[in-house]
């Protein structure tokens, strides 16, 4: 037998884990989501541009295509719609992408105290039911563990952009769901507004919910890159 051979030890929860910049991510977060808000008012105006043709009809309960101009004004509103999805799913990819990155760093800075495991950082949006609530929880952990602390940082921010920011995200899934499915499913010029109106609250939320997240990636992108540069106890 050969003394000199070692059976490896196990690896620990943040063996995998390495502390990498954030910025360059949370750039192009930040970008993206302006560009989310920007298709969002391009939705606004369309959307609001087919509800006044559909307001100017005389009987609410007639079928939406006796309205003179309202099949130009539903295929606006669909493309504008189209291109509203394709920047939200980039924005989602990108945005998963900068979480995980932070996600990482917070093992580096905490590691063992995280509730859940790297994986579902990326999982949690996805999967039905758990994603009411695994995200907010992962950013929570995030946010706890890149706190900074000492003389470089005498303000610890608390997490209320955290719930503030989900809470609006919550509304505005809600809000855009129930409008689609009210919207696709109108025969009548009255239940389509009424869909195209629970679309409009929507898209408002989500320009709120943008803003709001950007501020989120700036704080935890800036949070990190203090902790990174002057250790976990500011020495």
């Amino acid at each position: 037998m050969n003394t000199n051979t070692t059976r490896a030890a196990a690896p620990s929860p943040a063996y995998l884990a390495v502390l990498r910049s954030p910025i360059g991510l949370g750039l192009a977060t930040s970008f993206l989501l302006a560009a989310v808000i920007v298709t969002d008012v391009l939705s606004l105006a369309s959307g609001g541009h087919l509800y006044v043709l559909l307001r100017g009809a005389a009987d609410p309960e007639a079928d939406l295509l006796t309205v003179p101009g309202v099949e130009d004004g539903q295929l606006s509103y669909s493309l504008f719609g189209l291109l509203q999805s394709l920047i939200y799913l980039t924005t989602g990819i990108v945005y998963v992408c900068w979480l995980y990155r932070l996600r990482d760093n917070a093992e580096v800075f905490a590691p063992g105290t995280h509730r859940w495991g790297r994986s579902w950082t990326g999982w949690g949006w996805l999967v039905p039911v758990v994603n009411l609530w695994f995200p907010r929880r992962i950013s929570l952990d995030i946010w706890n563990a890149s706190r900074p602390e000492g003389p470089y940082a005498p303000d610890r921010p608390g997490r209320g952009p955290i719930n503030l920011w989900w809470g609006f995200w919550l509304a505005q899934g809600f809000f855009a769901l129930a409008g689609g499915a009210v919207y696709d499913m109108a025969e009548s010029i009255g239940t389509a507004n009424v869909g195209l109106g629970l679309l409009t609250l929507a898209d408002l939320l989500d320009i709120v919910c943008a803003v709001l997240a950007i501020r989120l990636v700036r704080a935890l992108t800036h949070m990190q890159h203090l902790k990174a540069m002057h250790g976990p106890a500011g020495s």
